[in-house]
């Protein structure tokens, strides 16, 4: 009978608001005998609070699927799947068991992951856990050939590094690791040992990288891991070694299952850190490194870069703007930067880059940090900037590292040229013009040498990434020829930001006016959360086709199930008419502004006619920020600084200024900066098979295999069009992969190792898309048992 389900005794779960869920029991089932099928349920929950339900028959048996939650508590599981290590072999499949899975597991037991599915949920432990030497990867890799249930090992990251080892070993099919989570959770770390795992395959490769150990391919794999957290990682209110970037590295395999090489290729760049950073954040790890290292270097290589004169103020962080906005600490807790930029400048050896190639980068670093020192200030009877260029010593030493001059620097900085039909006429910038225009000088160069970077990166582990023509026949063209022949598959592992979604603070003055505003979704926020968006959407279809293939396997007869599709907000973000367009469409008019962007954002999305109203929600500041409900959540966007941050360009006189510099290697890193790529995603073995034959801009720093080419257009790209670009790419390519997941989750803001926040973790759960799994399953038949175990009931 269907009413045996909620039987007297039946332990239930209720939802609460300080924990998330709590226990209860039911009390008694009556059956109506008037009512023909109606029941009535008293329950009883952990904090001794009694409720009655009227129900049907009929809802009861239908007790798991997703209308029924809304009337009805979910079932408990018996106490012997506490500790299951797959959350699909739980009989009752629902929100609140998952969770007490996981907080068992993690807080009574210690254990740090748990199988979902095809889904690994990874949660932070926020301590170091010995779970990660080598004894412990060769007891994994001894695991080969059998299925889950058959080994006696816990889950792990190193379970799904077999499972896509494995799997291109016996198909021959690339392979994709997908690691996704909110900033704090863990993806980092994750994707470090992901790769120590392969890079130790058919080798001893030790955590630390030792001298001389260039010519290694598997220490030049792992030397990646130090140099991009040194130029892409920044300490923020959440996260300590945040990746301000998305990287998708392949590590390549030849025919014997052995590295060959690898190739890299990033996304999104957060430029807008070279200038500010919110309050407790930090700029980019390499700043910090640079400045306490200098002191390690020689005199000679020393003096070069100007820091010496303010070495009592770096301690704390005032020596520079750029490393002082935030007014947060100038170090981090545990972390040595000096050490660090040790270990950023053995790894920059080990794939290939040498002292003076260093010495240069470091030269440029030390020219931004001078750049944002430059004093700009008003004229005595206008507002116009102005520029002391003659006794501006930090515009002279900014200018001397750069190469260039710098009253033609200051000029341009404090004039715009406007190009008026062919007649060309200087107009005043003001103050805050100019420093925006110094601002996005420095994030230009900063972003290029990242680019830089990467490229250099990409043809020190195999890939030809674009060197020039007359370099072709250098000396390292015929090892790069070889490794790309023997080439044959690859495992990919994607490290991709979460959904992102700060909730703003805002600050008033004594008479209530508005001074700041922290941790505001901005324009990085936006991207982030598309990115998302398109990735739920491939891994939801991925994981239904999945759950068909089980019914069909199983000869089960079904019906068709429905889920959640996020195509609608997809539409809104980059439909013909959605936000990038209207945003690129502002973004190349001469007056367009933030205002004239969120007014026109309005009057085409939430006119009558408008077939977003439902996605693009109103705002209570409708004039300074918009609501788009995503698949995690509504985020509101503040629009202060969306269109600067979307032209990511420099003013062309600018742009001919840095490169009629006489730093050679400003030339050349700037040509990197400037140019548009191929992206071999389409193809991603371009460098076998020849050009995929879709032209991009490069995403932020992604590198052709094919090098830089000039653009095929006059048009400036913009940055929101280059990362649409790059994610289609990005996904056309992973389709073409056998895609593992592993889904990180932090337990808790306050970084507290072993302490779990469970309304935190459900909505992460939510927002990664393992409870959109965990629907589509008990959309389907939501109660599993094996044969043996039913029996047993």
């Amino acid at each position: 009978m269907a009413e045996s389900i909620y039987s007297k005794g039946t332990q239930v779960w209720f939802e609460d608001k300080e924990q998330g869920w709590i226990r209860g029991e039911v009390l008694s089932c009556l059956l109506s005998a008037e009512e023909d099928g109606i029941v009535e349920l008293k329950f009883l929950n952990e904090k001794h609070k009694e409720t009655t339900l009227k129900t049907t028959l009929k809802e009861i048996a239908r007790n798991a699927t997703k209308d029924t939650r809304k009337t009805l508590p979910p079932l408990c599981n018996a106490p012997e799947y506490d500790q299951v290590n797959d959350l699909t072999q739980l009989p009752h499949l629902n929100e609140p068991s998952i969770l007490h899975v996981i907080h068992n597991r993690y807080t009574t037991h210690k254990q740090l992951y748990t199988y979902s599915g095809i889904v690994l949920v990874a949660i932070n432990p926020f301590t170091d856990v010995p779970i990660y030497g080598q004894n412990v990867i060769q007891m994994y890799a001894g695991a080969a050939g059998k299925k889950r249930d058959e080994l006696n090992l816990e889950p792990h990251l190193f379970t799904i590094a077999e499972e896509a080892y494995r799997a291109m070993q016996r198909d021959s099919q690339d392979q994709t690791i997908i690691v996704s989570g909110e900033s704090g959770a863990g993806k980092t770390e994750s994707a470090k040992y992901i790769m120590r795992y392969m890079a130790s395959m058919k080798s001893n490769v030790s955590d630390m990288i030792p001298e001389g150990a260039a010519s290694s391919v598997e220490h030049q794999v792992l030397a990646t891991n130090p140099i991009l957290e040194a130029f892409g990682n920044a300490k923020t209110s959440r996260n300590d070694n945040s990746s301000r970037f998305g990287k998708y590295i392949q590590i390549l395999f030849d025919s014997n299952s052995s590295i060959v090489g690898a190739r890299i290729r990033t996304y999104l760049l957060e430029r807008s850190r070279i200038s500010f950073q919110q309050r407790s954040e930090r700029n980019y790890h390499i700043f910090y490194q640079l400045c306490q290292g200098v002191s390690k270097l020689p005199d000679s290589e020393r003096a070069q870069f100007g820091l010496d004169g303010l070495k009592s103020d770096l301690t704390d962080g005032k020596g520079f703007r750029y490393l002082s906005s935030s007014s947060s600490s100038f170090k981090i807790d545990n972390v040595d930067d000096a050490a660090n930029f040790a270990a950023t400048r053995q790894a920059l050896s080990v794939v290939g880059i040498d002292s003076a190639n260093q010495l240069s980068i470091f030269r440029l670093l030390a020219g931004i940090l001078h750049l944002g020192n430059i004093d700009i200030q008003y004229r005595r009877d206008a507002k116009d900037a102005i520029i002391d260029s003659k006794s501006d010593h930090t515009l002279a030493k900014a200018t001397e590292l750069l190469g260039i001059n710098a009253e033609q620097f200051a000029r341009r900085t404090t004039k715009k040229v406007i190009d008026a039909r062919g007649e060309k006429y200087e107009s005043a910038r003001t103050v805050d013009q100019a420093v925006g225009v110094r601002d996005g000088v420095a994030k230009f160069i900063y972003n290029s040498v990242f680019d830089w970077l990467v490229k250099r990166i990409n043809e020190s582990l195999g890939e030809d990434g674009g060197m020039e023509e007359e370099d072709s026949m250098g000396e390292g063209q015929g090892e790069s020829d070889d490794k790309r022949r023997r080439e044959r598959t690859f495992i990919a592992v994607l490290d991709i930001y979460g959904f992102e979604h700060f909730q703003t603070v805002s600050l008033y003055s004594l008479d209530m006016i508005c001074i700041d505003r922290i941790n505001q979704n901005s324009f990085e926020q936006f991207c982030i959360n598309y990115a998302n968006e398109k990735l739920q959407q491939q891994f939801v279809s991925h994981v239904f086709k999945l759950e068909q293939a089980e019914y069909a396997l199983e000869s089960i007869d079904w019906t068709t199930i429905e889920f959640s599709d996020n195509q609608p907000c997809i539409d809104l973000i980059e439909g013909k008419l959605g936000i990038l367009a209207l945003l690129d469409e502002e973004s190349r008019l001469a007056t367009g502004t933030d205002d004239s962007f969120i007014d026109k954002l309005n009057s085409q999305l939430k006119s009558p006619s408008s077939q977003h109203k439902a996605i693009f929600k109103d705002h209570l500041h409708g004039n300074e920020a918009f609501t788009i409900a995503h698949y995690a959540g509504d985020v509101s966007y503040n629009i202060d600084g969306f269109l600067e941050k979307n032209r990511g360009t420099v003013p062309d006189e600018h742009r001919d200024l840095l490169m009629g510099s006489t730093n050679e290697f400003l030339r050349e890193v700037v040509e990197v900066g400037s140019n548009v790529g191929i992206d071999s995603h389409a193809n991603p073995h371009a460098s076998k098979n020849g050009p995929s034959g879709v032209v991009s801009p490069k995403p932020g720093g992604a590198v052709s295999a094919n090098g830089p080419s000039k653009a095929v257009s006059g048009r400036k790209p913009t940055q929101c069009s280059v990362f649409k670009l790059s994610l289609l790419t990005l996904t056309e390519a992973l389709k073409r992969t056998s895609i593992h997941y592993i889904r990180c989750i932090k337990p808790n803001e306050s970084k507290t190792p072993w302490l779990f926040d469970g309304s935190s973790v459900a909505a992460q759960l939510k927002a990664c898309g393992v409870l959109e799994t965990i629907r589509i399953t008990s959309e389907g038949y939501p109660t599993r048992w094996r044969y043996e175990d039913f029996v047993e009931r």
